[in-house]
């Protein structure tokens, strides 16, 4: 991992029925093997870093206080996995019909032409969090990000899956 990564994690809805701690200690993102598997079969996404531009991109792209936009990064559920406060780490949730939502709206998604008509917002929210500057090839890589995380959204609807969010760094 490099900085803080966050991962989306497919998961039957009914694994949402155990603890916030339960589904971070049988999460693959933890077992670098395990982890290789599921980016393999597409159950697991990863963003490296730049998680908080794809953010950004996507609460943007339809104006500000989309209903659903904001749940495919940081938007659903988010709970605790340490109960006694000795970690800050969570977990997010998003459940069969909130993924649904998600690829619905990630249907017409258009990265590039997003990421064209934000790039002065998102230079900006970069140099807030990193030294590295603006440039094609990252504009490249978030397009691609973006594309992914629609294409994985799209198969957890039609699996009829929830999703689990992990940050981790």
């Amino acid at each position: 991992m490099t900085g803080v990564d966050m991962y989306w994690e497919q998961v039957p809805e009914a694994e949402l029925a155990g603890s916030p701690r339960r589904l971070w200690d049988r999460s693959p993102v933890f077992d670098d093997a395990a982890c290789e598997r599921a980016l393999a079969d597409g159950t697991v996404r990863l963003v490296p870093e730049h998680y908080l531009l794809l953010e950004v991109l996507f609460a943007g792209s339809q104006g500000p206080g989309h209903p659903v936009a904001g749940l495919v990064v940081s938007g659903g559920a988010w709970h605790p996995v340490d109960l006694s406060g000795a970690s800050d780490d969570e977990i997010g949730v998003l459940t069969v019909g909130e993924v649904r939502a998600v690829s619905d709206f990630l249907r017409d998604a258009q990265p590039n032409a997003w990421i064209a008509r934000r790039e002065s917002e998102l230079s900006a929210v970069l140099r807030g969090y990193s030294t590295r500057q603006w440039d094609d090839l990252l504009a490249r890589r978030l397009a691609r990000h973006a594309e992914g995380l629609a294409a994985f959204y799209h198969r957890a609807a039609t699996d009829g899956d929830a999703v689990v969010k992990i940050l981790a760094g």
